[in-house]
């Protein structure tokens, strides 16, 4: 890396280090462009050269946090044998975080939502491991997708009920599972017949 490299790079570690702080500190909405420059001591153009605009610097450090939050959950999420345990634990994780950045959240998830992006990608995620876990005990692939398909569903549903208010805690993660319960039922069921 040259020195021009590592220079634009330490740059833009240090406004995303203030910005978030600043964030954190004051609400996204309350911090200006002008004030993270002037924190950053570095022009309003520079900060525009490494972020085109504010939402661009939301979502980068949202989804740095976010990397951070699903890579310490990884080992929990692959041992989950239940499908429904699965989603649970990659709810709690999320859930937590999703608390933790409320404001990035909102922000982060609509722009997601109104352009196609992390979100859906995410579900899919979601999706494929609840599949996964109802086909290794002998559901058929295409009940196993429909029943993913509603245990998805019913967690992007309890995430937009919980989200405005920057409240999913405990409560959200009992409604999703008693929305989850009747899959639960019948992964022990299909778990049964094959044990």
């Amino acid at each position: 890396m040259s020195s021009r490299q590592t220079q634009k790079a330490n740059t833009r570690a240090k406004i995303k280090r203030i910005a978030k702080q600043a964030f954190l500190d004051n609400g996204i909405e309350n911090t200006s462009t002008r004030y993270l420059s002037a924190q950053a001591g570095v022009s309003v153009g520079t900060l525009f050269v490494h972020f085109p605009d504010k939402l661009s610097l939301v979502k980068d450090i949202f989804f740095d946090e976010m990397d951070v939050a699903l890579r310490e959950a990884a080992d929990a999420q692959t041992h989950s044998l239940s499908p429904t345990d699965y989603l649970l634990q990659m709810a709690q994780v999320l859930f937590a975080f999703y608390d933790q950045y409320s404001e990035f959240a909102r922000l982060a998830l609509f722009d997601s939502l109104a352009h196609g992006g992390y979100h859906s990608k995410q579900l899919s995620v979601m999706t494929e491991g609840v599949t996964k876990r109802f086909k290794a005990v002998g559901v058929d692939e295409k009940t196993a997708v429909i029943f993913a398909e509603n245990m998805a569903a019913n967690f992007c549903m309890v995430l937009f009920d919980g989200l405005p208010s920057g409240v999913l805690g405990v409560k959200a993660i009992e409604r999703l599972n008693s929305l989850n319960l009747p899959f639960d039922v019948s992964f022990k069921n299909a778990q049964k017949k094959t044990g």
